[in-house]
């Protein structure tokens, strides 16, 4: 019987806790950018809201 091998390609180069950390500031980085305030919005017609999300959408690029 062959005795198999297993090739590690590869192993975690920062430890859970740094890893953990970088998660955290990556999360909060790309809730700031949300694009969108918060709160409800209602709209007379849906190309009526589509024109404020493209108004946002042309804001956040520039």
């Amino acid at each position: 019987m062959e005795s198999t091998s297993m090739k590690v390609l590869g192993r975690p180069k920062r430890t859970p806790w740094e890893r953990f950390v970088r998660l955290q500031r990556t999360s909060a980085q790309l809730a700031r950018g949300r694009g969108q305030p918060k709160g409800v919005y209602r709209f007379s017609s849906y190309e009526e809201s589509e024109a404020w999300k493209t108004k946002l959408d042309r804001k956040k690029r520039t």
